[in-house]
């Protein structure tokens, strides 16, 4: 008998994390040294990654504010078994902060990556005029190596200094999505996670996100029942004096109710023994690719 080909998988189910780690700065009353906070990022992550494996999902991770010495401290505490996509933003190499993609290669296979700045340039480390920082999106295509099906994951920080930056920066990490999906097929499922330094319910990069269509936020998507955790994803370090502010996001699509189902959405706590690990809260989407 001649062996057939396995046939392609109905759906694959994927956990999205989205969290920026908080740069290593320096201790205040508050804010603990990376040397404290970074074991309890990394155990964070990799019960995220573990728990979502063990039920035959794949994680995909995408951090922010990520220095490089804090990568090579995450990925180590991770395992061999992961590597990330994205350079410094400073000089396309290895100065400022990094917002990588962190994935499996034995999992997932790299068709594609591309890098672009969020500015008028954006094929070199470059500025939004009046930005505060160099800011960039990481897209990447990846294939699922048991069954071949395949998908966009982008990830971002958009700027924190100026309104007119985030909502040019939003432009161009979109175009940068569908110039993929140009190429690789615009029927593929999209991943979009970041810190958006914009809220919902505003005419910022949230807002010009939200009407241009491409994608959905994982949170609108979920049922009352399936969102899990704080509203708020951005806590400071005050315990005194959080704010509820939602800035960090998962967006899924294209046409995401019917590429996507979701399973669950999560915001989960920062705070572990006492200790804040970041200023922000960790965004976790289970979903399914349809």
């Amino acid at each position: 008998m001649i062996p057939q080909p396995e046939a392609r998988a109905a759906t694959q189910d994927f956990r999205s994390i989205s969290f920026n780690i908080r740069y290593a700065a320096s201790a205040s009353t508050y804010e603990r040294p990376w040397s404290t906070r970074g074991p309890l990022v990394i155990s964070q992550l990799k019960n995220a990654a573990s728990t979502a494996t063990s039920s035959s999902s794949i994680p995909i991770i995408g951090l922010q504010e990520v220095l490089y010495q804090q990568l090579q401290d995450i990925k180590s505490g991770l395992g061999s078994s992961w590597t990330h996509l994205g350079t410094g933003r400073d000089d396309g190499k290895q100065a400022g902060e990094f917002v990588p993609l962190l994935y499996q290669p034995g999992v997932l296979n790299l068709v594609n990556s591309t890098q672009k700045w969020l500015s008028p340039t954006p094929d070199v480390p470059s500025f939004w005029p009046g930005a505060g920082s160099r800011r960039y999106v990481i897209v990447a295509v990846f294939e699922v190596i048991k069954n071949g099906k395949r998908i966009i994951v982008a990830n971002t920080h958009l700027d924190n200094a100026s309104q007119t930056a985030r909502v040019e920066g939003i432009k161009v990490a979109l175009k940068t999505i569908k110039d993929v999906r140009t190429t690789y097929g615009n029927d593929l499922g999209i991943i979009l996670t970041g810190d958006f330094n914009s809220e919902p319910g505003t005419g910022d990069a949230y807002g010009t996100t939200d009407a241009d269509g491409l994608v959905d936020e994982l949170y609108n998507l979920a049922a009352v029942n399936q969102r899990f955790g704080p509203y708020g994803t951005f806590s400071g370090f005050n315990p005194n004096a959080e704010p509820n502010t939602r800035i960090d996001f998962v967006w899924l699509g294209p046409n995401a109710s019917s590429t996507w189902a979701v399973k669950r959405y999560e915001v989960v706590s920062n705070v572990v023994g006492g200790v804040y690990i970041s200023d922000h809260r960790a965004v976790v989407g289970d979903v399914t690719l349809r």
